[in-house]
């Protein structure tokens, strides 16, 4: 789209077999695209580049365009995720004025994905010259043919690769190309996708636990520590654990011989109890044994979390009523308790909801869980209960 021209109706020309030296040629010239679209899955900003390179090698003269969009008809939108050879502007007017809309388009929606679909082969030239997207839009480009691949649909989109340029060119060869391409660019668009998406997720989890007023740890089976949110360091600094050498221990020994019981525990299991430093101070923990979680590398497997351990909500802080004493007064889960003795002391559903990051929802499932087991049926109810225990 980057040269104006005149489209001209010219039946194209069947390009003859090509020869053992050409075909191999060929294949090396597609071993090479194959790569650069793997690369492109680890640096998405490559994808522009990667599409020059397919148009460089695949497409006719005056094919000098491509690009890979997300499309729907209903409603009418489209999004780019890459684009190569496209003039200023034509990506905007596109999204604003053609997305969804013209004949391309809704024709495509009847293929399947893997389909390389010629335009030449869902609508007639002379019909597709009547339409108001070629006369106002693609006619001064001199643009009236395109060949595209479906790579994949999510609910009313569909993503396709797109190579728009005048009719009067043979693209048998670049079909052949795409036949071989297209399953390598929808496994490595599905491939960004999943990355995109975990990396979005991963973020996420980041800042909420860096944004939780409480320590949060993740540990192996040898207590090596895997993950620490921002906090972490505080409770070093406090004297309620040390992290030498990234391997975790409680200064306590009575809590740090109950993190170590906990590691052997063959199944999921959690704990809640106060740890101590060397001051007297006290510290809610809650620790959880965790079914191993594993990654796998090249050449092995990567042994992971196990432990998952949270200390506060601030060195020293300790509830009006041990956590670990009403887990096990009452068979609360860790959870549980936590939440039980944060509304004897004084905390509100809501606050707690949003000190923990969880959702009110969540926070008022465990309080149906603490009404059941406690036989309390009120907040109020809950802490008389909680204030009647009998002494440790």
């Amino acid at each position: 789209m980057l040269s104006r021209g005149t489209c001209v109706p010219i039946d194209p020309v069947p390009s003859p077999s090509p020869s053992r030296a050409d075909a191999a040629a060929e294949w090396e010239i597609l071993d090479t695209l194959i790569g650069h679209i793997y690369d492109s899955v680890l640096h998405p900003e490559r994808w522009n580049e990667t599409l020059a390179r397919i148009t460089g090698a695949l497409c006719p003269l005056r094919w000098e365009s491509a690009f890979i969009l997300w499309e729907s008809n209903s409603p009418p939108r489209a999004r780019f995720v890459a684009a190569s050879g496209l003039a200023a502007g034509i990506q905007e007017i596109y999204t604003a004025v053609y997305a969804g809309s013209h004949p391309w388009s809704r024709k495509f929606t009847r293929y399947a994905n893997g389909s390389v679909v010629d335009s030449y082969d869902i609508m007639t030239q002379e019909e597709f010259w009547e339409s108001e997207f070629f006369r106002n839009f693609l006619r001064p480009y001199g643009i009236d043919r395109l060949v595209g691949v479906l790579l994949d649909r999510r609910g009313g989109e569909r993503l396709g690769l797109m190579l728009p340029g005048p009719g009067d060119r043979d693209v048998a060869s670049l079909k052949r190309g795409l036949r071989i391409l297209a399953p390598h660019i929808q496994r490595a668009m599905r491939i960004s996708d999943r990355i995109a998406s975990l990396e979005l997720a991963a973020g996420a989890a980041r800042a909420a636990a860096d944004a939780a007023p409480f320590a949060i740890f993740s540990l192996d089976d040898q207590l090596n520590i895997l993950a620490a949110n921002s906090r972490a360091a505080r409770y070093e600094r406090a004297g309620f654990i040390t992290l030498a050498q990234d391997r975790f221990a409680f200064t306590h020994p009575a809590s740090h011989k109950r993190l170590l019981d906990l590691t052997r525990e063959d199944a999921p299991a959690g704990l809640a109890f106060q740890a101590a430093n060397e001051a007297g101070a006290e510290c809610p923990v809650l620790a959880a044994r965790i079914a191993r979680q594993s990654a796998a590398q090249i050449g092995g497997v990567a042994l992971g979390a196990s432990l998952i351990v949270t200390m506060g909500s601030a060195p020293g802080e300790a509830p009006v009523v041990e956590i670990d004493r009403v887990a096990q007064w009452f068979a609360l889960t860790p959870a549980e308790a936590r939440l039980a003795v944060a509304l004897a002391a004084g905390q509100t559903l809501p606050a707690y909801a949003a000190e923990r990051a969880v959702s009110l929802n969540a926070a008022r499932f465990l309080l149906k869980g603490i009404f059941r087991k406690t036989g309390a049926s009120s907040q109020a109810q809950l802490v008389a209960t909680l204030a009647r225990l009998p002494a440790a």
